[in-house]
């Protein structure tokens, strides 16, 4: 079904008339239709998914719980802006990883003994390890992987699909999905090499075959009747735990500074490449125009940001432009400096 026949939808449409939607659709649904079931289904679909996470992070059922419903506030917050909507497992995987992690840092913090208990175990013998800390080691490391190696694994070993129903989710040949599981496969044993672990390929999908916790049907509805709350402004503190109120504040900004810093770079970097190019044109070649930003055999990145000063290359260059043309005011037969630059 199609967008625009979503948008059709009355008001009243239940959970079963939206079940077989798309993740796009559903985000559609919510927060242009407002339809609560929407976002029903979605916490209903990676419930286990984030859930898990949140488990495998967090020793406290409590802390796990608190995590699993910040996860998809912020999904309120940030759910009308995603770049790839189709990708929402991936993305919610990430958040209720960060989410976790966050919420262990602080519990840490309270007493010493409850430091040890959240802090990744420390153990270098996989032998050593229950099922739920590897888990949570995996977990770690899949998040650190680019999202062209994240998304197989998460798709296929932690949702379950098959090779070919994460390629049609995705877009890909099925073909590519296969090199880029194999290549993350590889990817990810080496991650944990380098963290003292060994652990082969098939270890690696018995420890994912593992079923997560069934999420409590309680926490599904409150987590689901929060972010109605959330999506219609009410104030977090009122609706879910201090806890749970102040990560989601704290997740949603830094994906937020995230942001502004990745967009002011790119900038930067295109105003820069822009400079060179007009300079390039400007003096007829990169040579010359290098001599504007001062780049010597030696230069390095920073002699991007370094804003020439007087008496630098730019008057250098500029400078027997202005001798020529005064010598061809006095001597016109000479009047070469008056050309244009060849383009």
């Amino acid at each position: 079904m199609s967008s625009g026949s979503v948008a059709g939808r009355p008001p009243s449409a239940t959970k079963a008339d939206l079940q077989s939607l798309k993740d796009d659709q559903l985000l559609n649904c919510f927060f242009q239709e407002r339809l609560d079931a929407a976002f029903s289904v979605l916490v209903e679909r990676y419930g286990p998914l984030v859930y898990g996470v949140c488990r495998r992070v967090l020793n406290d059922s409590n802390d796990a719980e608190d995590a699993f419903q910040a996860t998809f506030l912020v999904l309120v917050r940030k759910g009308a802006t995603l770049r790839d909507p189709g990708r929402l497992g991936n993305w919610l995987y990430g958040v209720a990883s960060r989410t976790a992690r966050k919420l262990r840092a602080k519990a840490a913090t309270r007493t010493r003994s409850e430091r040890q208990a959240g802090e990744m175990p420390s153990k270098s013998d996989v032998a050593d390890m229950t099922y739920e800390e590897l888990q949570a080691i995996l977990d770690e490391e899949i998040s650190q992987l680019p999202e062209k190696y994240s998304l197989p694994l998460v798709l296929c070993y932690l949702e379950g699909k098959t090779n070919a129903q994460a390629a049609a989710q995705l877009g890909w040949p099925e073909g590519s999905m296969s090199r880029r599981l194999s290549r993350a496969r590889e990817l990810l044993r080496s991650r944990l090499a380098k963290r003292g672990l060994a652990m082969s390929v098939a270890l690696i999908a018995a420890v994912f075959a593992r079923q997560a916790s069934a999420v409590p049907t309680e926490l599904l509805s409150a987590t689901v009747r929060a972010a109605t709350l959330a999506a219609d402004g009410c104030d977090l503190t009122d609706i879910v735990s201090p806890r749970a109120a102040k990560a989601v504040e704290e997740v949603v900004a830094s994906m937020s500074a995230a942001g502004k810093f990745a967009v002011p770079t790119i900038l930067a970097i295109a105003s820069i490449l822009l400079a060179l190019s007009v300079a390039v044109w400007e003096f007829g070649s990169p040579a010359q125009a290098a001599l504007l930003f001062n780049f010597g055999r030696g230069s390095n990145v920073h002699a991007l940001t370094t804003t020439p000063t007087s008496g630098s290359a730019l008057q250098t260059i500029a400078a027997p432009a202005e001798g020529c043309c005064s010598a061809a005011a006095a001597q016109p037969a000479a009047g070469a400096c008056g050309a244009q630059p060849a383009q």
